[in-house]
């Protein structure tokens, strides 16, 4: 129990630390929903992945009847992460950033989420045109 004690009073410490010096660590205004955005890329990506995996595991054949239900699954994660990305790309926010002057030439950061979300989509794109064993 004092253990626990102890850990909890360290994680307060430690917050009330980071909450003192988080007006030192200000970032641009749009960072954090571009890192948000950054990390729905990065989730699509593994999903996508996650769905490859899938699909080959189910093409194996060594599960009898859930290999037909894990490659559906397996395809639509692949899809439902071509979703995401294009979603992301066209949000309302993405819209907003760019009216703000946030543009890929005016800014570093946007022009990088940019390169992101196409080299993701390219290698989902891969994954998705991936030869098949029943085809």
């Amino acid at each position: 129990m004092k253990r626990i004690l102890n850990l909890a009073l360290a994680m307060l410490v430690a917050l009330a630390f980071c909450s003192a010096n988080a007006e030192d660590h200000q970032h641009p205004a749009h960072s954090m929903t571009m890192h948000h955005m950054h990390v729905l890329i990065n989730h699509a990506v593994g999903m996508a992945t996650e769905g490859s995996n899938l699909i080959m595991l189910g093409e194996m054949n060594m599960a009898g009847s859930v290999d037909d239900l894990t490659v559906k699954h397996g395809k639509m994660m692949i899809e439902h992460a071509k979703s995401l990305i294009n979603e992301v790309m066209n949000s309302d926010a993405m819209a907003a950033m760019h009216k703000e002057g946030s543009t890929m030439v005016a800014s570093k950061e946007m022009a990088y989420t940019h390169k992101l979300a196409q080299a993701a989509t390219d290698y989902i794109n891969m994954l998705s045109d991936m030869p098949s064993a029943g085809k």
